[in-house]
């Protein structure tokens, strides 16, 4: 019985066995982030961090990185004729940056038809790190999901550690390739059986919905330009210790919520605070929140890199924000509806609809703002690696001679929803991390936000 990673990449095609130019056809959702791509100032990229305590062996972890891609065939693809092809031009080589240098705005440009779709940059002995060092992710959207970037980076974890002699070759897990033909069937499972007639009456208002409502977005201070143009993003991170984690986890729990719940009502409310701090409101307006959701099917618990997300949109008006308890019970309820009844696979559909009508998925995104924040919760990354990693006494993985210290990322922003929060678990503590739009709004602004993030969350009340 051959092992999994002995296995064959499974891409048939129309039922026969297909040929190295036969390409994984395009989902909608791919075409939707293809189409969305607004660069350079909204790029349809995620940006992964992870400050580590050491600078890693060049070698080693650029022979990992490329084993790696290896592991996941759709990363090492292109868009060529409405399809993923292989393409040498897919991902180039690790790029390092010695101390005092940082990466450009082209050492993070992504392009999915010209490549390359990733790239990875070495930030060594960072300053704004603290003088660790920063290894960085840098993928376009349209070909993975953050779960199944975390899950990449881990195996990249996995393969160094192996090469540098720290882990056993026998502890490596590969990923398999079987759903990647399929992977726009996507987890659909609700608990009871409805009617042709109310699933397509509830498609249809959820579709209404997104392509009518009108989001908020986030005020700022209009930046400065700058010469030579704004840097690739704005990311900021803050973190909790572990007894304020603890104590707004079982917060949480006494209202039957999730730390997730937590986080998309507290932003919420910061931001119509902060709205109202600078400019005049007219009218009760709608603050809305964009939830992706993970919708990989159990057969597909194991396979390698792709995008199987859904959209789920919270929305409030700015007067049901004032009451905590009554917030984040409803937003709690509201999130858990989404998950059960796989209201997110709806905006699939919706895209599906409008990807048959010619230009309807460039015009649904150039006319629709649906969103005012993006909220990605990745839960504990650890969980999401494959092999298990040992860790020390404040429960930070060992990778090697590398310990993870820290990890900050955020999905891809678009006009009208200038701000994309991510939250995580490390060792026990709360993460935090904002992305802004540098076009539109500021650092100073961004960091200000992340701590009235934080300090809403921590005095919630």
């Amino acid at each position: 019985m051959p092992r999994i990673e002995d296995e064959p990449v499974d891409r048939r095609v129309g039922g026969r066995i297909p040929t190295a130019s036969d390409p994984f056809l395009l989902t909608s959702f791919e075409k939707y982030f293809i189409a969305d791509d607004r660069r350079p100032d909204f790029p349809a990229t995620v940006p992964l961090r992870w400050t580590v305590s050491d600078v890693p062996q060049r070698d080693q972890f650029a022979a990992a990185f490329r084993t790696a891609i290896s592991w996941h065939p759709m990363l090492g693809c292109l868009v060529r004729r409405g399809g993923w092809q292989p393409h040498s031009e897919a991902v180039g080589e690790v790029a390092y940056f010695p101390k005092g240098e940082r990466p450009c705005n082209e050492d993070r440009a992504v392009d999915p038809h010209k490549g390359p779709i990733m790239r990875c940059n070495v930030l060594e002995s960072d300053p704004e790190s603290g003088g660790a060092t920063v290894i960085e992710l840098v993928v376009h959207h349209a070909v993975i999901d953050g779960v199944s970037l975390v899950e990449f980076i881990g195996d990249v974890f996995a393969i160094y550690a192996n090469a540098i002699g720290s882990l056993d070759a026998s502890k490596l897990r590969r990923p398999h390739h079987r759903y990647l033909v399929k992977r726009q069937l996507v987890d659909r499972q609700i608990p009871s059986p409805v009617s042709r007639a109310t699933a397509w009456k509830v498609m249809a208002s959820e579709s209404l919905r997104f392509f009518t409502r009108r989001a908020e977005p986030f005020v700022s201070e209009q930046p400065e330009p700058r010469r030579g143009g704004h840097p690739a993003w704005h990311l900021v991170d803050a973190s909790l210790d572990r007894a304020t984690t603890d104590r707004l986890a079982a917060s949480a729990s006494e209202l039957n919520a999730t730390l997730n719940d937590f986080a998309v009502a507290s932003l919420l409310r910061v931001i119509g605070q902060w709205n109202d701090r600078h400019r005049r409101r007219l009218g009760r307006g709608w603050l809305v929140a964009n939830m992706p959701v993970l919708l990989r099917p159990r057969a597909a618990v194991r396979t390698s890199a792709a995008n199987m997300i859904g959209y789920g949109l919270i929305a409030r008006q700015r007067d049901s924000l004032a009451d905590w308890s009554t917030l984040a019970q409803g937003i709690a309820i509201e999130s858990r509806f989404i998950q059960q009844w796989k209201m997110a696979a709806l905006f699939l559909d919706g895209l599906s609809a409008a990807s048959r009508l010619p230009g309807g998925l460039f015009l649904g995104t150039r006319l629709t703002r649906p969103a005012t924040c993006v909220v990605t919760h990745i839960g504990d990354p650890l969980r999401r690696f494959r092999v298990k990693f040992p860790v020390n006494e404040d429960g930070l993985p060992i990778v090697g001679d590398l310990t993870l210290l820290r990890m900050s990322g955020a999905a891809p922003l678009r006009p009208g929803t200038h701000v994309a929060g991510m939250l995580h678990t490390l060792g026990g503590c709360l993460g935090l991390s904002l992305r802004v739009p540098p076009s539109h709004v500021s650092l100073e602004n961004a960091s200000e936000l992340i701590s009235l993030w934080k300090q809403d969350l921590v005095s919630h009340r």
